[in-house]
């Protein structure tokens, strides 16, 4: 019988109401290459993601340390709150949406 535990996949056009209520993921098109094509494209999603991530971080830390130095040792601030804000707006987030519609890496 078909168990919640081992419900896997199952087909969407010809599988029975069954097996797609128990199944984990429903092939729609009942086609085995679309689970590839989903991988990869889940693969390119989590990759674009983290290259944003990371520029975003990085872009950040020197944006952040002036005010790292006024709290621990009341230096004053350049610029201020709203102004790095705003500059962070337009600076970092072309950048970041360009990194997010990168194509695959081969």
């Amino acid at each position: 019988g078909i168990n919640a535990e081992y419900g896997g996949i199952a087909m969407g056009i010809s599988g029975s109401d069954v097996s797609k209520e128990a199944a984990d993921m429903i092939l729609l098109d009942d086609n085995f290459a679309s689970i590839v094509t989903g991988v990869e494209e889940g693969r390119l999603i989590f990759d674009n993601l983290k290259k944003s991530i990371a520029y975003t971080l990085t872009s950040n830390i020197p944006e952040i340390s002036p005010f790292l130095f006024f709290i621990a040792l009341s230096i004053p601030l350049p610029l201020g709150t709203v102004c790095i804000l705003f500059i962070d707006l337009g600076t970092d987030l072309w950048p970041a949406i360009s990194l997010a519609y990168e194509k695959a890496e081969s």
